[in-house]
């Protein structure tokens, strides 16, 4: 009898979640932990699964990174959901940071620059940051 999808779907999930937590976040900044966390695998192609992956990486590194209440910079708000959020969304941008940055099919001009990643990440709204908690 095969299984289906949704009733499997929770063990890959938990396992995820165990494989993420399984590193050693604390103590290390959002980009040495996801440094760490993607030296391990190759992301897959789909952006679905990277989507899934990376938020696993954020629930587990946005709670204790530096960047968290329990770090030393205290940037991600005290609400662990908004804090997964803040590090979620900060991750997804330096990995795009950094495939815009490799990849030789993006023009010259058309290339992220300093403004446009600090434009992207200066404010992502009172439902994520705190107020006057934005990241800098």
């Amino acid at each position: 009898k095969v299984i289906p999808v949704w009733e499997r779907d929770w063990f890959h999930k938990a396992v995820l979640l165990e494989y993420c937590s399984s590193f050693g976040f604390r103590g290390q900044t959002l980009l040495d932990g996801l440094r760490t966390f993607l030296a391990a695998f190759r992301l897959p192609g789909e952006a679905q699964m990277i989507d899934r992956i990376l938020q696993a990486f954020a629930d587990s590194c946005g709670r204790v990174c530096e960047e968290s209440m329990k770090g030393s910079l205290k940037l991600f708000s005290p609400d662990e959901k908004r804090a997964s959020d803040a590090a979620y969304l900060l991750s997804f941008s330096i990995i795009m940071l950094n495939t815009d940055l490799h990849n030789e099919n993006i023009r010259a001009d058309r290339k992220m620059k300093l403004d446009d990643f600090i434009r992207n990440n200066s404010n992502y709204g009172k439902d994520i940051n705190d107020e006057g908690k934005d990241l800098p």
